[in-house]
């Protein structure tokens, strides 16, 4: 069954347009050219910067024309994760879409529904000449995955309207009215290599092995919305075996790695590490015993979970000095992670989190990365604060980077008072109105453009930035009759 079969047709023929088109972060060019291409067809003006952000406007239809505009909001670019054997290159070819008519999946890959059913909604309502709407200023933003650099970098100068909505949201029934800010801290850890040779001089048996442990299979997710299910981070769960094999057997770290990017939840960690010869089995030993434990107190969450260790041909020239590994192993197993307080005011919301997201080891140093979250400024502050005394500890530095503001509550917003309205009208109850403990562009546009009243909704999307990742048909159909109902009654 082919994407444009399903229901709205319309959406789903350009959301299939856009999985043909490569479009992960940092390689947005193309797409953000089919946009431009799509205006000029469809006779609308429209504008694409240096940052590959495009800005399509339309004028409101029969009988809307003299209505105050609104922007629809969504970004261009996707997380592009994919599957251990799958061969597909994500940077020059096309996402294999599949459905079985009730859902929409990537073969292999991450579908990058997040945010392209957004792109497919905005399109869709740009080329109808039938749906009812005010003046449109549609704003389709780049690299919103690697710290909404688009939007950073969006000129507002041509934007008037007062009304934003931003379709960049994962579950239906919920409108999210506020967000959480956030920064990213790369920690850098000094460490020294020495001869892999040399650190075994005195062996009685003449010599050192080398293993590999690796951990793979974990549920992964967002490092936002996700925080609060506490799924299993691998680098730490890496370096918590090493810990616990470090007291049984003499080892240094040769190569260690994990993750894949800070906003999502790593899944995969690997370690090469020399071990002294008379300590082999010992160090397997141990390994296996800590896997054992950790997979028995992770078996809920972690279903597909999956620990190994096993000798490798890999030659060592150089290992990470006995100091340099128990720093790395410290670091990577003490290090904060994971949700930091809890909301006071809004019930079971994650308030400050941070996401320990990639790890590696450099030529001197060792390298890890976070994003950190907050609905509060304050809170944003303490957290970062908090890591930084921590690499200092280890004589290392944090450099910080996408530093972004949070979307601050707006109670008297007429925007939230239709689209309230409206999903009762569309649903026939009322949907849950919350934050968000995610960052949505519409902080950084609240801070470009202040006085803007915005809110923020979504089909349902399950298991994003991750090759696991779908969308629910039936909650795009019913989203998108919602889209319509409130254009409709602005």
């Amino acid at each position: 069954m082919r994407l444009n079969e399903l229901s709205p047709s319309e959406v789903f023929s350009y959301f299939e347009k856009i999985c043909s088109i490569p479009h992960g972060s940092g390689n947005t060019g193309v797409i953000a050219d089919y946009c431009l291409e799509f205006a000029k067809v469809h006779g609308l003006k429209a504008r694409k910067d240096a940052a590959d952000n495009v800005v399509i406007f339309k004028a409101g239809s029969s009988g809307y024309e003299d209505c105050e505009p609104v922007i629809l909001q969504g970004h261009l670019d996707m997380v592009c994760e994919k599957e251990p054997d799958c061969d597909i290159d994500m940077s020059v070819q096309s996402i294999k879409a599949c459905t079985d008519g009730k859902t929409v999946w990537a073969d292999g890959t991450t579908l990058g529904a997040d945010d392209g059913i957004a792109v497919a909604f905005i399109l869709a309502v740009l080329a109808s000449d039938t749906i009812a709407h005010p003046p449109i200023q549609a704003v389709l933003t780049s690299d919103e995955e690697i710290g909404m650099l688009g939007a950073r970098d969006l000129d507002t100068s041509d934007l008037t309207a007062k009304r934003l909505i931003n379709i960049d949201s994962e579950t239906e029934g919920i409108l999210y009215v506020s967000c959480a800010g956030g920064v990213r801290a790369e920690c850098d850890i000094p460490v020294e290599y020495e001869d892999a040779a040399g650190w075994v001089s005195g062996d009685v048996q003449n010599g050192s092995a080398c293993f590999e442990v690796k951990i793979s299979g974990l549920a992964g997710g967002h490092s936002g919305v996700e925080i609060h299910k506490q799924h299993t981070n691998a680098i730490r769960l890496l370096a918590s075996l090493l810990s616990y094999a470090s007291g049984a057997a003499d080892f240094r770290l040769v190569s260690l790695s994990g993750g894949g990017k800070e906003n999502a939840i790593p899944k995969e960690a690997k370690a090469v590490v020399s071990v002294r010869s008379c300590d082999t089995t010992t160090f397997e030993q141990s390994i296996k015993e800590s896997a054992a434990v950790w997979m028995q107190e992770i078996s809920a969450s972690e279903p597909n979970a999956k620990i190994e260790v096993e000798k490798t041909d890999i030659a060592a020239d150089k290992v990470l000095d006995s100091k340099s590994t128990a720093n790395v192993i410290y670091a990577l197993q003490l290090s904060p992670d994971g949700v930091y307080k809890m909301s006071q005011e809004i019930k079971g919301m994650v308030q400050t989190s941070l996401n320990l997201g990639t790890a590696y080891l450099d030529a001197d140093k060792l390298v890890y990365k976070y994003l950190i979250r907050s609905n509060t400024a304050a809170g944003k502050k303490l957290l970062l604060e908090r890591v930084t005394a921590f690499v200092k500890h280890l004589s290392g530095k944090v450099v910080t980077m996408s530093d972004y503001p949070a979307w601050e509550y707006k109670s008297d917003s007429q925007l939230r008072k239709i689209c309230v309205e409206s999903f009762a009208n569309v649903y026939g109850h009322e949907p849950e109105v919350t934050s968000i403990h995610a960052g949505l562009e519409c902080g950084i546009l609240a801070g470009k453009m202040p006085g803007v009243d915005m809110i923020s909704f979504g089909p349902t999307l399950e298991s994003v930035h991750t090759p696991d990742e779908c969308m629910d048909v039936a909650s795009v159909e019913r989203t998108w009759e919602y889209l319509l109902a409130i254009l409709k009654e602005m």
